[in-house]
């Protein structure tokens, strides 16, 4: 039997020198000899030995730094079970390896479960080690940035805002992790397009980090190129921008190398700022370098390539010949057009989204109209009708209108042409033409290297699983918005739910065709993230609305009743149940009330009943019924429950007070909770204070809430049932105007919907 001094000694060898090679940055060598160590140590120790469970996260550090972070994983799991069995939970060590572990599913792109796993390093490393302690800063500052890779960040902003004042308290304001949040806080910023701020910490950033870590460390080129990038998005193009960009470009070239990838996307953006300028001939010049470059260390069909190559051909048509002399500007274009236009290819070979974007990009300057419909010029050129052009496009065809058919396409055609029409078309059918034809499109499936067919205009709003962008389509020049998921989020821990969300919405929209309900247009998938197609661009969200609605507008808010009642009584009709009603996720366009975001909306067509129990999985908390809370039986009567708060809201803004009254309120009476689920006694008081306020008539809105938020959700009103009261209050026709808009008093809502189809047929064979 082993003595105790040989039993203690098992290992260490191996364990010192390994860690003597991690310091030199040996890394494979450390490798070796602490394997070693973890085989002496099981062996002689134990698999659950304290040393043994020592050199095995010392191992899984060794593999982490090689960046073999699958099998750093996988020891860093074993690590966390089993200094947990045998330290406890809250031990140091068992600390130091769970945070290792969220390192490890960071670098993965495991996002969601790395922020689960830091989330709990954060609270755990406060308690045991205090707010203070620098560990548990550097966790809440890892959690900030998972957080921002996933795209929330309002939550990321809040987070890096603590980690800059608690690490500025605890390690000064010029150590290098204070000055890491204050970059990433820059960045955060920027995302959010909150410009003035992010420049105002990128001057800070890029002053404390030459005088830190000098002019010329990796990080404060960073800063630097970010701080140009800020004044850029803000125009401020000379002279900081550009003078910027230069010293990034030649401090890049210096330190990083002439073709460094951080390089030529400094050379890109400076050559974009000087073109923004009409510094035409330098910014050719980068553009020419910048194609060369990005082709030869990216390839030819990198989307940074292309997009370098497409941004020198419309400089290169913005300084073409000078309007005097506009036949030779016409014959150069034209000529590039040639180049482009596949005549007589072999095998008819179908046009690419790029080569199409390519032609619309030349035809803008020779007829603006014609470059929104490239790929009819292409067909009617390819059967030479081209003369035909203006009239298909006064007549209203676009290319929104393919896959189309002899019948279909415009009367102006001779009929010996409309067979060619329709067989050439197939050369400009391309993935892009399905994706806004809604119930009968499909999803599309984009590469990195190919265009998306459609122009950012803005983002409209973020979080939960993903961004909402403003978008023009670059095939129907129709404005959408667009809601886009991290595909990352897709694979791991809470992420493969994102995707059962995204395609239950994909789903449910696709058969939800009601005035009061988002319009499905589309689906696609690229790379990074999943996409969905939406109509129409909202003026603003409710909350904003109510925030917004004074007593002008109260007649329009009334009627707001009935729309949504009757909206929620069709989607229960079409056994869907939204899940999340809020005012965040109803829009208001034009006047009009539309649900929006079934991000938890799942079809239970085929169940036995409308009763489910499931996660609470992103349901907002002010508005859940009871049942959802406590992960009960749900049903139909749990969307009842999340509109009848907002109901609540409606109503007392009609009554004069504002939102924020309501839960103001609740924190005063009954409980003094302020979710009206866990405050029934301040509903009670509040419905009474209400009653006495404001206009007797709208009481009858006070009496539907109370029918609705009821706790016991049997006994709850059926939407239909809603509706019926709704409507009947109507018919009395007292008060101060209805509480249903003219579009919703009517049953028969499928007549109304079929006249409209009508009279859309008729248009467009009056056209034909």
């Amino acid at each position: 039997m082993l003595s105790r001094l040989k039993r203690s000694k098992a290992g260490k060898k191996h364990l010192d020198l390994g860690r003597k090679r991690f310091d030199e940055q040996r890394y494979p060598e450390a490798e070796q000899v602490l394997r070693q160590s973890v085989q002496e140590r099981e062996k002689v120790l134990g698999k659950e030995h304290v040393d043994t469970l020592e050199s095995k996260h010392r191992l899984a550090v060794t593999l982490y730094k090689q960046q073999k972070y699958p099998k750093a994983e996988q020891l860093l799991r074993q690590s966390v079970q089993e200094r947990e069995k045998v330290l406890g939970k809250e031990h140091v060590d068992t600390l130091r390896s769970k945070y290792r572990l969220a390192l490890t599913l960071h670098e993965q792109q495991k996002y969601p479960e790395a922020e689960q796993v830091l989330r709990q390093s954060v609270q755990e490393r406060e308690k045991v080690l205090g707010k203070k302690d620098v560990n548990a800063l550097e966790s809440k500052y890892r959690l900030a940035l998972t957080l921002h890779e996933q795209q929330k960040y309002p939550e990321a902003e809040q987070v890096l805002r603590q980690s800059v004042q608690e690490r500025e308290k605890v390690l000064g304001k010029e150590h290098v992790g204070t000055l890491r949040s204050k970059y990433w806080l820059a960045v955060t910023l920027y995302k959010q397009q909150k410009y003035p701020e992010a420049e105002q910490l990128f001057r800070q950033s890029v002053q404390e980090r030459e005088k830190v870590l000098g002019k010329e460390h990796v990080d404060t080129l960073r800063s630097k190129y970010r701080l140009a990038l800020t004044l850029h998005e803000q125009q401020k193009y000379h002279p900081e921008a550009e003078q910027l960009f230069r010293q990034s470009v030649q401090e890049r070239e210096k330190v990083l190398d002439k073709e460094h990838v951080d390089t030529l996307e400094s050379k890109y953006w400076l050559a974009v700022t000087l073109y923004k300028q009409q510094k035409y001939p330098e910014a050719e010049q980068l553009l020419r370098q910048s194609a060369q470059e990005r082709e030869k260390v990216l390839g030819a069909e990198h989307i940074d390539t292309i997009e370098s190559k497409r941004l020198l051909q419309e400089l290169l048509l913005a300084i073409g010949p000078p309007a005097s002399v506009s036949t030779t500007r016409e014959k150069t274009v034209l000529s590039r057009l040639s180049e482009l236009f596949l005549e007589g290819k072999e095998g008819g070979a179908q046009y690419t989204d790029l080569e199409i974007g390519q032609i619309s990009l030349l035809l803008n300057h020779l007829n603006p109209q014609w470059s929104k419909v490239p790929r009819t010029y292409i067909i009617l050129r390819t059967i030479s009708c081209l003369n035909l052009l203006d009239k298909f496009i006064d007549l209203g065809f676009s290319d929104h209108w393919f896959p189309v058919t002899e019948r279909s396409l415009p009367y102006c055609l001779r009929p010996s042409h409309r067979s060619e029409f329709v067989v050439a078309q197939d050369l400009v059918i391309t993935k892009s033409i399905g994706l806004e034809k809604g119930e009968e499109g499909q999803h599309c499936y984009f590469r990195r290297t190919e265009p998306l067919p459609f122009e950012v205009k803005g983002i409209l709003g973020s979080g939960g699983f993903g961004q909402v962008d403003k978008v023009l389509s670059l095939i129907s020049f129709k404005e959408y918005a667009r809601k886009r998921v991290p595909r990352n989020k897709a694979f791991d821990g809470r992420g493969t739910e994102a995707v059962k969300q995204f395609v239950a919405e994909i789903e449910i929209l696709k058969r939800l065709k009601h005035r009061h309900v988002v319009e499905f247009v589309g689906s696609y998938t690229d790379p990074r993230y999943m996409g969905l197609i939406m109509s129409p661009v909202a003026d603003m969200d409710f909350s904003t609305y109510l925030a917004r609605a004074d007593t002008a507008k109260h007649g329009e808010l009334r009627t707001f009743f009935g729309c949504l009642a009757r909206a929620l009584e069709f989607l229960h009709e079409q056994n869907v149940r939204h899940k999340d009603i809020k005012p965040g996720n109803i829009l208001v366009h034009g006047g009009n009330v539309l649900f929006t975001d079934f991000g938890l909306s799942f079809d239970f067509a085929d169940a036995d009943g409308s009763t489910t129990v499931s996660m609470v999985n992103g349901m907002s908390p002010r508005y859940c019924a009871p049942e959802v809370a406590a992960l009960e039986s749900r049903n139909t009567a749990s969307d009842i429950w999340s509109l009848g708060v907002v109901f609540l809201e409606m109503i007392t803004v009609l009554k004069g007070k504002t939102v924020e009254f309501i839960y103001e309120f609740f924190k005063r009476h009954g409980s003094r909770s302020d979710f009206v689920r866990t405050n029934s006694a301040a509903l009670l008081e509040l419905i009474a204070e209400l009653e006495e306020t404001g206009s007797i008539s709208d009481n009858r809105a006070l009496e539907w809430v109370q029918q609705m938020l009821l706790i016991d959700q049997q006994l709850r009103q059926t939407a239909a049932a809603l509706v019926a009261s709704i409507l009947a209050a109507g018919k009395q026709g007292d008060g101060n105007g209805p509480f249903c808009g003219i579009c919703c008093v009517s049953l028969d809502d499928d007549f109304s919907d079929a006249v409209d189809e009508l009279e859309d047929n008729g248009s467009r064979g009056h056209d034909n």
